[in-house]
């Protein structure tokens, strides 16, 4: 029965593309499509690697074993999130990116090079600094965090996580110099700076939404839908890159940077191809189905959203500051070892209700991507409101792995902030040179042309 279950979500998986793709505003940086690369990966392909080799290291790891009932609900409620999220993004969505004029983008060059070069001027120190920091911690395997007992997160003692996440600025940063750069090599070259840094710390998220955020700038620029070489041979390295990160978590960069030579964390012939924590969003979701509401005895209700409340509040002023939700239905910790798991959408979707829950979930998800593409590409459409699209889709990928809405409210202050700043110096310049250029770089809304026609009219 589990085969067939995946043979028909293959099936399934292949007609939803095939839909997509056949619709006017199909392309490579669309809500829809961006899920369906996500889904298909985790949920389709990565099963049926699965299912060859036998994966069990997460099983292993988390001290437990999912019914095959428990499998085919996995697949089933995935299936479900595809479906409720394509359908309500392509209803936001349905219209296609216009094109716009080259000059566009360099007028907003223009206009927008000592605003980014300032931005970059300003946070670059602070961000550098945080990164930096994270090497010492990384190296140090992490001493000043201990593991909360009751609800299995972790709680950083020694240092504020404001200022660890501010590393993350260092992101879009390189995605502003790049474009701003017209994609020549000083701009790839700030990029590779903080890919180094970044891959130092054995981290991955960072680069894989910098490397998204620039392929889908690059082809909005272009006025390209689909692929184009340069972007894939992006994509190629990136692969590269996150999976040598992945081994070694950063081990070797660190390394040749120090000179000193540290263990490997992970032998890549130690598990099957895909096999490694990074991509088992499949088994997370299965120990949650293990777990909800068979063993808990109840749903999550999306209580885990409470957290969303008291997340922005520094632990050094509130002692007392819950780890996780301030209310919690149960611990996923009492039923194994879940180290390490990111849910994924439809994953916490089914922890707080269900299918029900996954559909409200992935409904949820649907409408914050689809109403960015409405807002940015089609009622805007000037170069910094694509750079803002593209920064929203890197972060999609981000909060399609870990689920949560709370992912997305994290990274937000780091991964926009310094776009938000630039757009602060630019107001700044326009309203004491009055150049008039600002508009071209955000572009302009049905209402702004509306206003401009009307002052034309006699």
């Amino acid at each position: 029965m589990y085969d067939f279950i995946l043979a028909a979500s293959c099936v399934l998986f292949g007609a939803v593309s095939l839909i997509l793709v056949r619709r006017k505003a199909a392309s490579l940086y669309h809500p829809a499509t961006v899920y369906l690369v996500f889904h298909g990966f985790v949920f389709v392909i990565r099963p049926l690697v699965a299912r060859w080799y036998g994966f069990d290291f997460v099983y292993r790891l988390y001290e437990f074993q999912p019914s095959p009932t428990d499998r085919i609900t996995v697949i089933l409620a995935a299936n479900l999130a595809m479906l409720v999220f394509v359908g309500v993004s392509l209803a936001l969505a349905r219209r296609p990116v216009a094109s716009r004029p080259e000059r566009q983008d360099e007028d907003a060059r223009r206009t927008l090079f000592w605003p980014i070069v300032l931005t970059a001027g300003l946070l670059s120190p602070l961000a550098l600094y945080s990164q930096l920091a994270n090497w010492d911690r990384r190296v140090g395997n992490f001493t000043g965090m201990i593991r909360d007992a009751a609800s299995g997160n972790m709680i950083n003692l020694e240092s504020n996580g404001w200022f660890t996440d501010s590393a993350l600025m260092l992101a879009p940063i390189a995605v502003l110099l790049v474009w701003l750069s017209r994609y020549r090599w000083w701009g790839w070259a700030c990029f590779a700076v903080f890919a180094v840094l970044q891959a130092g710390t054995g981290t991955r998220q960072a680069i894989i939404f910098a490397v998204a955020a620039v392929g889908i700038t690059f082809l909005l620029e272009r006025g390209r839908r689909w692929f184009d070489w340069r972007a894939v041979a992006l994509g190629l390295v990136a692969a590269i890159a996150f999976n040598q990160i992945v081994i070694d978590r950063g081990s070797a960069v660190r390394a040749f940077v120090t000179g000193e030579a540290e263990p490997i964390a992970m032998a890549e012939e130690d598990l099957d191809p895909l096999e490694h924590m990074d991509f088992a969003n499949m088994e997370y979701f299965e120990y949650i189905v293990y777990a909800v509401p068979q063993r808990t005895g109840t749903y999550d209700y999306f209580a885990h959203m409470l957290q969303i409340l008291t997340e922005p509040v520094p632990r050094a002023l509130w002692p007392g500051k819950p780890t996780g939700s301030p209310v919690q239905m149960f611990s996923l910790w009492d039923y194994g070892k879940p180290n390490g798991m990111t849910a994924s959408m439809p994953g916490m979707g089914w922890m707080s209700l269900g299918y029900p829950g996954v559909a409200i979930q992935a409904a949820i998800f649907a409408l914050i991507f689809g109403f960015a593409y409405r807002a940015l590409l089609v009622n805007r459409g000037g170069p910094m409101a694509r750079i803002g699209y593209a920064l929203a889709m890197g972060i999609s990928l981000i909060g399609f792995r870990d689920g949560t809405l709370l992912t997305l409210l994290r990274l937000v202050p780091f991964y926009f902030g310094p776009l938000l700043l630039v757009a602060v110096f630019a107001r700044a310049g326009r309203v004491g040179h009055a150049p008039g250029d600002f508009g071209h770089a955000i572009g302009t809304t049905p209402a702004d042309r509306r206003r401009a026609l009307a002052a034309r009219m006699p």
